[in-house]
C-alpha cells in the first residue's frame, strides 16, 4: 500500500465520522443503539467512501500538475526522461512534501514546484554519479513505497513513489553506467 493511500484512508475514517454521528444522533436517542446502528454503517460507508474516491482522484495527476506534465513530455521527447511521477520527499522533522519525481540519464530530481520555470532553483538534484546505495524503506508499518538514496559522502535523501521496485532498478542501472563511464575516464 502506498504513504499517500494509507493517508487518504485514516483521512476518510475520520470525515466519515464527523459527519455520521451527528446526523445519526437525534435518530439513536430516540430509537436506541440497536435500531440505528445499521443506519449509521450505511451513512458511514457512503460518506467515507465518496471522501476517499474524491481524494484519490484529486491527489492523481490533477490541475496543478500540468505544467509538471508538459516539461515531462518535454524532456521525454528530447530522450532525455527515463521515468516521472508523484512522490514526496521526507526530510528530517518537517512534513512531507508532495511534489515531482524525475529520473533523467543524469540525474534524479525532486520538485514539489508545479512551475517548469522554476524547477531549476526550486528543486533537489541528485547526480547518478554520487549515487552509493539506493534501497527500499517502510515509511510506515503499513506501507513499502519508500526509496532511500544515499550518496558517497553520506547525504541521503528519502522518497516515497508507487512502482518502487521498477525506480530502484531504474536507479542503480543509471548509477552503474554513469560510476562504469567515470572509471572508464
Amino acid at each position: 500500500m502506498r504513504t499517500d493511500t494509507l493517508k487518504q484512508i485514516i483521512a476518510s475514517i475520520i470525515v466519515g465520522l464527523l459527519f455520521a454521528v451527528p446526523l445519526n444522533i437525534s435518530t439513536y436517542m430516540k430509537k436506541g443503539p440497536g435500531e440505528t446502528i445499521g443506519q449509521f454503517l450505511y451513512m458511514f460507508s457512503i460518506l467515507a467512501a465518496t471522501y476517499f474516491l474524491t481524494g484519490m482522484i484529486n491527489n492523481r495527476r490533477g490541475r496543478k500538475t500540468s505544467n509538471m506534465r508538459i516539461f515531462a513530455k518535454k524532456m521525454r521527447n528530447e530522450g532525455i526522461l527515463k521515468l516521472d511521477a508523484s512522490s514526496d520527499i521526507l526530510e528530517i522533522g518537517e512534513r512531507p512534501k508532495r511534489g515531482w519525481l524525475y529520473l533523467t540519464d543524469t540525474f534524479v530530481i525532486f520538485t514539489g514546484n508545479p512551475d517548469p520555470e522554476l524547477i531549476e532553483k526550486k528543486s533537489v538534484k541528485i547526480p547518478l554519479s554520487k549515487i552509493s546505495k539506493v534501497e527500499r524503506f517502510k515509511p510506515t508499518f503499513l506501507t513499502n513505497d519508500g526509496i532511500r538514496i544515499k550518496l558517497q559522502k553520506g547525504q541521503q535523501y528519502e522518497v516515497c513513489v508507487g512502482n518502487t521496485q521498477t525506480w530502484i532498478d531504474s536507479i542503480i542501472e543509471g548509477a552503474n553506467k554513469k560510476q562504469n563511464k567515470k572509471h572508464k575516464s
